[in-house]
């Protein structure tokens, strides 16, 4: 029985590579099988499917991305894919949109995943915001959805200016996302529950919600 898992690279700029972020767990077939995998040694069947996640051809549009944990290995492909153009176009990150991460984890000392490759894309400009929740650091567990809430306006500009949303990670942080959204469409704009959330699956329909959600 084959396993899932989001590529986290860019092919664009590791052609003939491609990376997967997991977490072991403990009795895990798959995870525990690929770890114990030695380079130049073993090997193992592996297959790649079309992805869902596919950026906008226009880059001026702004792009919202939202993986907590390993929901993370998307976007960092996306993070490359910026780098990788931005090296070979001079204008490219003249005409790009804004670009939005929200990332959470338990505690920033503990699984704070790609925390220097995030941090160092932030400060270059390659990500323009980057939220991070921490949910065993405070009194109260802070998780992605609510700094979703915190930024209501921010991302509310961003979906009027055509902005893409692109969501992974577990199916009850998808479902408490999008429930976010709802809410922040309906207080930014002035909307009734059911317009809201009718205005948020039509950007489903139209292809600038994309989830990628898997039961934990």
């Amino acid at each position: 029985q084959p396993r899932f898992y989001t590529i986290s690279s860019s092919s664009n700029a590791q052609p003939g590579r491609i990376t997967i972020t997991m977490s072991v767990l403990e009795g895990g077939v798959c995870t525990n099988f690929l770890a114990k995998l030695k380079p130049e040694r073993d090997a193992a069947p592996v297959f790649v499917r079309p992805s869902t996640f596919r950026l906008p051809k226009q880059v001026s549009l702004p792009i919202i991305m939202i993986g907590p944990g390993t929901g993370l290995a998307p976007f960092m492909g996306f993070i490359q894919e910026f780098q990788y153009k931005s090296s070979r176009d001079h204008n490219y990150d003249k005409e790009k949109g804004q670009r939005m991460l929200y990332f959470g984890c338990r505690r920033s000392d503990e699984d704070f995943i790609y925390k220097e490759q995030l941090l160092s894309a932030r400060e270059r400009g390659v990500l323009d915001d980057l939220q991070l929740a921490f949910s065993r650091e405070g009194k109260e567990k802070v998780y992605v959805q609510h700094l979703m809430s915190k930024n209501g306006p921010a991302l509310y500009r961003c979906l009027e200016r055509g902005g893409y949303i692109f969501v992974c990670g577990g199916t009850s942080m998808g479902r408490e996302v999008k429930d976010a959204f709802v809410s922040l469409v309906r207080s930014e704009g002035g909307k009734a529950e059911a317009d809201a959330r009718a205005y948020v699956e039509s950007l489903s329909k139209s292809g600038r919600y994309v989830q990628e959600l898997w039961s934990v």
